[in-house]
């Protein structure tokens, strides 16, 4: 098993992101957008080489994403409605991604065989994510889906929060109620 980490915040800016390994040594580079229908976001080795794409194929609440590796399209994700949402299938591949949006800890396994693990750690610097992945003919995909889970953990923090009334009557400092103010001609 082999451990690769990838900048946070430099995949939320839309740049070029170099993914390491454990000695730090750059093995991939991410590159491409989210956000529009047929974006794409490739996977490439060091030396220039594609080695996966995930390509957006629809919008709105339930995007769906195609996993493509060396040009051939492996599988299919896409966001699911209902009771199980940490649960995630991995169409193509028989993959389960099973794990919580809001810490960013996440499993996928095939069957009773686990492919990798993906975890938020908390560096200095901004927030960093470690994938542990089994095999080298899986570490580009898994770094395709731990792209897309990170955009969907920060759309559901974004959409978690609170939204502020304009207006709404509260207490003034003496306990009482805000006045209101009748309008006169």
């Amino acid at each position: 098993m082999r451990k690769l980490y990838l900048n946070q915040a430099a995949l939320s800016a839309k740049a070029t992101t170099v993914i390491h390994d454990a000695d730090n040594d750059s093995r991939y580079l991410l590159v491409g957008k989210w956000g529009l229908r047929a974006d794409v976001l490739s996977v490439y080795t060091i030396s220039g080489a594609l080695e996966a794409e995930v390509k957006q194929e629809t919008l709105g609440l339930l995007p769906k994403f195609r996993l493509i590796y060396h040009r051939q399209t492996v599988g299919r994700v896409s966001k699911t409605l209902g009771v199980i949402r940490e649960v995630l299938f991995v169409r193509g591949l028989n993959w389960v991604i099973m794990g919580n949006i809001s810490s960013g800890h996440f499993s996928i396994t095939h069957g009773r065989e686990s492919i990798a693990s993906i975890d938020r750690v908390s560096q200095s610097g901004g927030g960093t994510i470690e994938l542990t992945v089994d095999q080298p003919d899986h570490e580009a995909l898994v770094i395709c889906l731990a792209s897309i889970l990170d955009r969907w953990g920060k759309k559901s923090q974004g959409a978690a929060l609170p939204v502020r009334p304009v207006w709404s009557p509260h207490a003034l400092p003496s306990g009482s109620v805000t006045p209101i103010a009748k309008k006169t001609n």
